[in-house]
């Protein structure tokens, strides 16, 4: 694992763990409808929305609020519906999506695919201040353009045709004609790209890493899921999988739940501004499963604090894990110790241990629930580990 970061934001207490209002969860709402693009001919573009709504179901009212919009990319002769798993998740959490169902040929234009999800972006702005639009006053200032395969470098292509977007990410990005690679090289905004190291369709080293190393980011990540392959990066597509012949290291529950718990803490701060959710995906960075990355992210905070630091060896295994996993620890010395699980809204939710700990190595096991015994959902969850010097903390990911 290696980084090129410039300025990590700095913590209070040396661990990131958002501290965030508790909400009450949102359905996922859905809509097709056809916008009209008369720019280019009066192109039609078949759109697929799933927003945040008070209850699920197809044209119910958008939730009260308002809400970034991210546009996203199919794979080549994929379909919008491979990604259920991405709006399930995204829509709950705050966000609108919109999937064009555009480009789905044998023979497909990227860049008309490209200036598909730039317009959609634009296009629900305007849906945002009318009135009649289901969309009156439920859409936010900032908007992400995102993709898989295809449509990731399609995205590159968005961002380079949209300046007003405000981030950029994707999964296992494609290069494409015009190019993707040639396009990044215009594009500033903040980019995260998520790449799979058993990736045979393609591979980051011909695609991904090129399209990170052309971006003008000021702040650009590519993390690589260790054992994750190009299919899995949706639900299962048979046209995808007829492509590929790499087989995964890791299931893809697995693999969403990665993809999932990278873009959460991401979108949320580039999105929504929530500089906790951005100290959360460092330390993911730092300490999560699963991945290698490089990042290059030159980020203005003020430094709040000095970080205390704890000369623990600390390890989890297994991580990911389903059931139960150990987290082990060497302390040099006896000491307090307080180890406790968090989740990512810095919630405490189990407190594992809280006394005196002799010198010398020790495990304690967490079966992935919180107090009362009640199951805890997938996602990523933090153990803190507190004694009389300080804090260190290491990223868990539960699968169901």
């Amino acid at each position: 694992m290696s980084t090129l970061r410039r300025l990590t934001i700095l913590l209070v207490a040396g661990l990131a763990l958002p501290v965030v209002a508790d909400a009450l969860p949102l359905a996922v709402g859905h809509r097709s409808t056809t916008y009209v693009d008369p720019s280019r001919g009066n192109r039609q573009i078949l759109t697929e929305l799933y927003y945040p709504a008070d209850a699920a179901g197809d044209n119910v009212p958008v939730a009260a609020g308002t809400y970034p919009v991210i546009t996203f990319g199919h794979g080549f002769l994929m379909v919008w519906s491979a990604y259920q798993y991405l709006w399930l998740d995204l829509a709950p959490r705050g966000y609108i999506l919109a999937l064009p169902r555009t480009e789905g040929s044998i023979f497909p234009s990227h860049e008309q695919f490209g200036r598909d999800l730039a317009f959609l972006v634009d296009k629900l702005r305007t849906e945002g201040a009318t009135p009649d639009s289901p969309f009156y006053n439920h859409i936010a200032a900032t908007s992400s353009v995102m993709g898989h395969s295809m449509g990731g470098g399609a995205s590159v292509l968005a961002a380079s045709y949209n300046p007003g977007i405000t981030a950029l990410a994707n999964l296992a990005a494609a290069e494409t004609s015009p190019s993707a690679i040639a396009a990044a090289a215009g594009v500033t905004m903040p980019a995260l790209l998520l790449a799979g190291s058993k990736d045979c369709v393609t591979p980051p080293s011909q695609h991904q890493l090129p399209i990170y190393n052309a971006l003008a980011s000021t702040c650009k990540a590519l993390v690589t899921i260790t054992g994750a392959t190009h299919c899995q990066f949706a639900d299962y597509n048979f046209n995808c999988e007829l492509g590929e012949s790499c087989t995964a290291d890791i299931t893809r529950e697995q693999q969403h739940a990665l993809v999932e718990a990278y873009l959460e803490p991401w979108l949320d701060w580039t999105l929504k501004g929530d500089t906790a959710a951005f100290q959360t995906y460092e330390d993911l960075l730092r300490n999560g499963p699963g991945i290698t990355y490089v990042q290059d992210c030159d980020v203005a905070s003020d430094v709040v604090g000095d970080v205390p630091t704890i000369h623990l060896d600390v390890d989890a295994y297994p991580n990911p894990f389903k059931g139960a996993t150990r987290v082990r620890f060497d302390l040099p010395e006896g000491a307090g110790v307080r180890i406790e699980i968090f989740d990512v809204s810095g919630r405490r939710i189990r407190t594992l241990l809280d006394g005196w700990v002799a010198k010398g190595s020790h495990e304690v096991n967490w079966n992935g629930r919180g107090e009362g015994g009640v199951d805890l959902p997938r996602g990523v969850y933090f153990c803190r580990i507190r004694s009389d010097r300080g804090l260190t903390s290491r990223a868990l990911l539960l699968l169901r």
